[in-house]
């Protein structure tokens, strides 16, 4: 892992224990909201023959270089996002370097029916079952940066609880540890969380080299119904957009041209 990496994870493992100081996990694991408002994620991103739709929601992304909104309207963005026919939603919640919050994932599920992905840097299991306590559907687990026992934890504590996961990955040694884990989904980041450099060309090299019975995400750094057909004829079963759709005056517009038939 390359300098910025390094920096998000130590800051993590500093925030965690922080998070432990205030709310032991005993509070998360021993609590009946872990059996509440359960939706199914895997199902809604690979229904039917078409190219499911994760809309995301943030604030701010470091490649970005700005905050997309002075005030981040997340009722209204979701329910756009629900209008223009999302089939669920993904959650930055990092607070240092996306402007995120756990919290936001509860507004997301009081405005619109879907299910929501909570996307972080997932590293401990505090982390797992503090995100379905505060209504995760589904959580991330990033290759680069867990080991493959590490993820096999996370995703076994994950199912135990009724999440589903999503392993990404950005290379072929990754997609290696991934296939260890067993996943049921596998998301390609099409972004270098190293250099930051994108390029929606890795999801075209890495889907054929997935097994068919998985299903697959492509994600980051798309921004064009150019780049879904692409996407689409690679065999990908859903794409997580977030960038492309914010930084747009009109979001809705903006969905529409991105995800056009």
């Amino acid at each position: 892992m390359k300098n910025f990496l390094q920096n998000i994870i130590t800051l993590k493992r500093r925030e965690i224990e922080a998070l432990k100081a205030k709310r032991p996990i005993t509070e998360f694991v021993d609590s009946k909201r872990l059996l509440r408002g359960i939706r199914p994620f895997k199902e809604a991103i690979s229904s039917g023959d078409g190219l499911n739709l994760i809309a995301e929601i943030k604030k701010k992304s470091p490649s970005f270089g700005r905050n997309f909104f002075r005030k981040l309207d997340i009722a209204g963005i979701a329910n756009i996002y629900k209008s223009e026919g999302a089939k669920a939603m993904s959650v930055l919640t990092d607070k240092k370097f996306f402007s995120g919050s756990i919290l936001h994932i509860n507004e997301v599920k009081r405005s619109v029916d879907l299910p929501v992905l909570r996307k972080d840097f997932i590293i401990d299991e505090y982390q797992v079952y503090e995100s379905r306590y505060f209504g995760a559907d589904a959580i991330l687990l990033i290759a680069r940066i867990l080991s493959v026992d590490e993820i096999k934890s996370f995703m076994h504590l994950a199912k135990r609880i009724n999440m589903d996961v999503i392993v990404e990955i950005h290379d072929e040694d990754d997609l290696k540890k991934a296939l260890l884990s067993n996943p049921d989904i596998i998301g390609v980041n099409n972004r270098d969380l190293d250099t930051l450099g994108v390029s929606i060309e890795n999801t075209l090299k890495l889907i054929p080299k997935i097994p068919q019975e998985i299903i697959t995400v492509s994600e980051s750094g798309i921004s064009s119904n150019e780049d879904i057909e692409k996407i689409r004829k690679a065999g990908a079963n859903a794409v997580l957009i977030g960038a492309a759709f914010l930084e747009s005056g009109d979001i809705a517009a903006r969905v529409r041209g991105v995800m056009a038939n």
